[in-house]
């Protein structure tokens, strides 16, 4: 084996793919789609919808429909003694986007509350309106049982609860819901990769074998060397790519970070509160180790894979051939993404830490459990030693399936074939 041809072979690769159109345009437009993806809702957030929607309130109580203009005086307008009749009319007329019914067995909990709408609002609107329902009717109740103010401060108080992760040396990391879901991304990112860059090599190995340019290049180069070399070009065209993703989106999550924050300095104490304890999780800080973690594993799964592809390419004549061979390829790739939830709900279970350590789901779910818990060292060695030698084993059943395949034309080979392949001296 000559690994100065393995570098020939790795760099012609490499450069091939980082000038084609493709390679810029998919770079380019990955950062876009997560600037599209952080600055539409806030853009949104900013924009004022043309008419706010109106909604009537039919009060029986005579004490509740104050309390809806109390909370939003543009949205409820009382109607206390208008027929259900004309409130319908007035709603198939647009003159009001809805109404509520209002009586006094719906303070006493006797009945439900109705709110009848043209469908206008979608579930943005249907949310406010049962929180502020929740929030009448609770006021309502506490005022008649003559509650103090200082109870009433308490019922309405919504404190926040943000969970953290306390590690081995005594730090406190970060939240637990935002780390799920930065491991969520990134195991969904690898996963579209092993299928993205596997495709790659695949088409790469069939373009070269019907265009008969193969039989020129194993003149001068092994097989092993080929199919070592254009692993490891795509695999570096892949790496670069991915910096450049990873530099881009930092650099945009901390511009909305910094925008965000000056927005909320803006508001008033109060505000400011309510927008903080209302969200969900606080922007959770990467570390390098998980980012680390992330590429390393990424690379793993690429190779472990790629060989596969590599060897399904090397089988068939055109990409239709190659569909009932990729069975065996794309099952280890979607059995990992329907174990997300149950990794993620306990990630440090019997299930989490043996389906992790198996080669072909370790590349996506080893970073959920990285990100969301201290996995042993231990774990992450066999993980590692596993997945090296898994590659090293497949990296030669491919080459010897590749030496074979590339030369063989006019039909696709089964799986019983690529067995006799193999066993080829």
């Amino acid at each position: 084996m000559s690994f100065d041809k393995i570098i020939i072979i790795l760099r012609r690769e490499y450069l091939t793919r980082v000038r084609t159109k493709a390679f810029i345009i998919s770079t380019i437009l990955a950062p876009v789609f997560i600037l599209a993806l952080i600055g539409i809702p806030i853009l949104l957030s900013f924009m004022e919808t043309d008419r706010p929607n109106r909604i009537g309130v039919q009060d029986e109580t005579g004490t509740l429909a104050a309390r809806f203009v109390e909370i939003d005086s543009t949205r409820y307008q009382p109607m206390a003694d208008a027929p259900v009749d004309t409130l319908r009319a007035m709603v198939l007329g647009g003159r009001i986007d809805g109404y509520i019914l209002l009586n006094e067995t719906h303070i006493s909990g006797d009945s439900e509350i109705e709110f009848m709408s043209g469908g206008k609002g979608g579930l943005s609107l249907m949310s406010d309106i049962r929180n502020d329902i929740r929030t009448v009717i609770r006021d309502e109740r506490l005022d008649r049982a003559n509650v103090s103010d200082t109870v009433k401060e308490i019922m309405a108080d919504r404190p926040s609860v943000v969970s953290r992760k306390i590690t081995e040396t005594g730090d406190e990391t970060t939240d637990t819901l935002g780390m799920f879901i930065v491991g969520y991304v990134m195991c969904f990112i690898i996963y579209g990769a092993m299928f993205g860059y596997g495709a790659i090599i695949m088409r790469s190995v069939i373009e070269e074998k019907t265009s008969r340019i193969i039989e020129v290049i194993t003149s001068s180069a092994r097989p092993f060397e080929l199919l070592m070399g254009k692993v490891l070009g795509v695999g570096a065209v892949g790496l670069t790519q991915f910096s450049i993703w990873a530099v881009s989106s930092s650099a945009i999550m901390a511009g909305a970070g910094m925008f965000m924050a000056r927005d909320m300095s803006t508001m008033s104490g109060a505000a400011s509160a309510a927008a903080a304890t209302d969200a969900p999780f606080a922007m959770p800080e990467i570390g390098l180790g998980l980012w680390v973690a992330f590429v390393f594993f990424f690379l793993m799964g690429y190779l472990i894979y790629s060989a596969l592809f590599a060897a399904v390419g090397s089988a068939a004549d055109n990409e239709t051939d190659t569909q009932q061979l990729m069975l065996p390829i794309t099952l280890p790739i979607i059995i990992p993404m329907m174990l997300i939830g149950p990794v993620s709900s306990d990630p440090n279970s019997t299930l989490a830490v043996v389906s992790s350590l198996i080669p072909f789901f370790t590349p996506m779910l080893m970073p959920l459990r990285i990100a969301m818990t201290d996995v042993p060292l231990w774990q992450l060695g066999s993980s590692v030693i596993l997945m090296a030698g898994t590659f090293t084993g497949l990296i030669w059943l491919s080459a010897r399936i590749y030496r074979v395949g590339i030369l063989m034309y006019g039909k696709k080979a089964s799986f019983k074939e690529m067995a006799k392949w193999i066993r080829y001296s």
